[in-house]
């Protein structure tokens, strides 16, 4: 599945007013991070925002956009029941987004050892393959 999602922030600095604005592919984040970063996911993204419109990050300006508010749209896929107006909730999606991925590996299994195609019809057999998924990651 395709997750992205919009940020923009509107700030001033001397009189000038910026907006910079930025697409992020949620998928190669949340893989990147593997949920190390959730609390602190903007401090990867202003950089970025900065970068866009020519702001060093050593700059009054730069502390500028990181004190005003981030503002989210234009979610696609599983982001987009995530984001409340312009609010988007990082740690929500990445436990969805971790759900939905370990979801397509039980399903694998489930369909090529047990020829069983439709899961979902079996929330027993779904919940003891998640727990042992989970199990398995603790032994490593």
């Amino acid at each position: 599945m395709n997750n992205s999602i919009t940020i923009s922030i509107t700030f001033s600095f001397k009189g000038d007013t910026f907006t910079p604005s930025l697409k992020i592919d949620l998928d190669a984040m949340m893989k990147r991070w593997n949920g190390a970063m959730i609390g602190n996911e903007l401090e990867s993204i202003y950089p970025h925002l900065a970068a866009s419109i020519n702001i060093d990050t050593y700059s009054y300006a730069y502390e500028v956009m990181q004190a005003s508010e981030p503002e989210f749209s234009e979610p696609t896929g599983l982001a987009e029941k995530h984001l409340k107006e312009t609010h988007f909730n990082f740690q929500t999606f990445y436990d969805d987004w971790l759900y939905h991925k370990n979801l397509l590996i039980i399903q694998e299994i489930a369909e090529s050892r047990l020829g069983i195609t439709e899961l979902d019809q079996q929330p027993k057999l779904r919940d003891a393959l998640f727990e042992a998924l989970e199990a398995g990651r603790k032994v490593q």
